[in-house]
């Protein structure tokens, strides 16, 4: 019998600290006042960053442990299915959040998860899922496997169907870069190479660099910095955000 996700995230040492960190980027898309579900609260960190913004949060988890983990921290839980506990609830509220929950499901639960969320937003109510993103080479090959309850990924241009199957508008994909995973590349903007540039760097050597170099050599030096700079471009591709979000409107 598998047991609590929370003797997962105990053991594996999963920061609440830095979960809070990554989900002050989407608490911030829910405004003061509103009431907005988390949908898989796990022990109730978004909620807490939500009750920090003065948004009404409300949790839903299966894992009884998680709930009971968030209700300690005097969060507001429920223990249940999610599925059946959002086709209760329709039109209730102003925001649904589900962080790193769609990946648990297969295909037919994940369309029922957002068809659900759909339905529980009032006229105007956002819905957000986030979701371990494909693209990165380092969750697609390592960090999504070392958890027994994923199932499998679903890329951005999937999920965005579906939320737009589903009756959403404006839905979007985005990105957050407090989550990432790779080497420590720099993720700064490479910028294009030019040979001006290149030359300008010999800075007080160029008269060395003119006596010295014959016009091939410094050809073959122009070439070998735009291969350098065409490897980096194509190593950071690999390495993009290591979770996004698609959002849509009721």
């Amino acid at each position: 019998m598998p047991g609590s996700q929370l003797d997962y995230y105990e053991f594996m040492g999963f920061s609440s600290a830095e979960l809070k960190r990554r989900y002050a980027f989407y608490a911030e898309r829910f405004q003061p006042g509103t009431r907005v579900l988390d949908v898989g609260c796990g022990r109730g960190e978004f909620l807490e960053v939500l009750a920090a913004r003065g948004v009404n949060g409300v949790g839903v988890d299966l894992d009884a442990m998680m709930v009971e983990a968030a209700r300690h921290k005097g969060l507001t839980a429920t223990q249940g299915n999610a599925i059946d506990y959002l086709n209760t609830h329709g039109e209730d509220f102003d925001g649904v959040f589900a962080s790193h929950l769609v990946e648990h499901l297969p295909t037919d639960q994940m369309e029922k998860l957002v068809e659900g969320s759909a339905r529980a937003l009032r006229p105007g109510g956002l819905a957000i899922f986030v979701t371990p993103n494909p693209a990165n080479l380092d969750m697609h090959l390592g960090e999504f496997w070392i958890d027994l309850q994923h199932v499998r990924f679903y890329s951005p241009l999937i999920m965005r169907y579906v939320l737009h199957r589903s009756g959403l508008s404006d839905v979007q994909i985005g990105y957050s870069d407090l989550f990432r995973l790779g080497p420590e590349l720099s993720y700064e903007h490479i910028p294009p190479f030019h040979e001006q540039a290149a030359q300008a760097r010999w800075g007080p050597y160029a008269p060395l660099r003119d006596g010295l170099q014959a016009p091939s050599t410094s050809r073959r030096i122009a070439q070998l910095e735009q291969r350098v700079h065409d490897l980096m471009s194509w190593m950071q591709s690999l390495y993009p955000a290591a979770e996004y979000y698609v959002s849509g409107r009721r």
